[in-house]
């Protein structure tokens, strides 16, 4: 077993530099800490670049729970694996853990072309949400609730952030999901969902009135949630709405504006709130 000592290493070295999220995203990896995160990676066929976990002494250790356990042997196995010395690792891990491992696997890609096929249900598209955490939230109630797809819009913060990931449990490898501009979404949605919905504070109609049963002939439905600080403001006002189930003739037509009633004084919710709320609406829609 190699463990690495010196803080010159270059691997020690490398894997501080890509904390900075723009170096990481530039060298087209992601960092993954803990041992159930790293799991769900694996299971969701990324490719482990290497594994390294905190060790004490000279042998390789033995201990932990079934996750890390199964994680360490897939990366002793794959001939990836490296003991870190306590002091060094706190230097290359994200906060504090049960479990002290990091994982680097190679970036999956995450373009709207990078989609598998998608299943029947709900696209939620997240436009310009700014906090990895909330972003996090919403991929585990994402899978929670069995959604098709996330999209990310011109969002400052990727799916990858060590934040989102943790905020996830992991859920960021689980549920279908890729980014984009505007323009290449809304190209998108043309062609793959029915209908789109835009959360909006002065959204006309109530959550609970809408249909979000995604029951027209491509089987999928949108709603789109905007930035913590300004929401959708002006954009999402219109989108190309399919005239036939081939989506060989569209219309320009106005995005439904939907909201969340509120009986207090404050107007709204966190988005990630309010994306639990809006995705479990359609979940019990499909039950009824």
């Amino acid at each position: 077993m190699e463990i690495l000592r010196s803080s010159q290493n270059a691997t020690i070295r490398r894997l501080v530099g890509l904390r900075n999220n723009r170096r990481r995203r530039a060298a087209g990896v992601v960092l993954v800490d803990g041992a159930r995160e790293t799991l769900r990676a694996i299971e969701s066929g990324m490719r482990l670049l290497g594994f390294y976990e905190q060790v004490d002494g000279e042998a390789l250790p033995v201990e932990g729970g079934p996750e890390l356990r199964e994680v360490r042997s897939h990366a002793i196995e794959a001939g990836v694996y490296r003991g870190v010395t306590r002091e060094l690792f706190s230097k290359v891990c994200y906060g504090e853990a049960d479990d002290r491992c990091l994982a680097e696997f190679a970036h999956p890609g995450d373009s709207l072309s990078d989609l598998p096929p998608l299943k029947p249900g709900l696209v939620l598209v997240l436009d310009r949400v700014e906090k990895p955490g909330n972003v996090g939230a919403i991929f585990r109630t994402a899978d929670g609730a069995g959604i098709s797809a996330v999209l990310l819009c011109d969002c400052p913060s990727d799916r990858f952030n060590a934040n989102a990931i943790r905020g996830s449990l992991g859920a960021v490898f689980t549920v279908p999901s890729a980014s984009g501009t505007a323009s290449e979404i809304a190209d998108f949605l043309s062609k793959q969902v029915d209908e789109v919905f835009a959360m909006r504070v002065e959204g006309s109609t109530s959550l609970y009135t809408v249909n979000l049963r995604a029951d027209g002939p491509r089987g999928r439905n949108a709603v789109i949630m905007g930035s913590e600080a300004d929401g959708l403001g002006q954009r999402w006002q219109t989108w190309q709405k399919p005239n036939d189930s081939a989506g060989s003739s569209s219309s320009e037509v106005s995005i439904r504006g939907i909201h969340l009633p509120m009986a207090g004084r404050v107007d709204s919710l966190n988005v990630s709130v309010s994306a639990a709320l809006v995705l479990f609406e359609a979940v019990r829609q499909r039950s009824n």
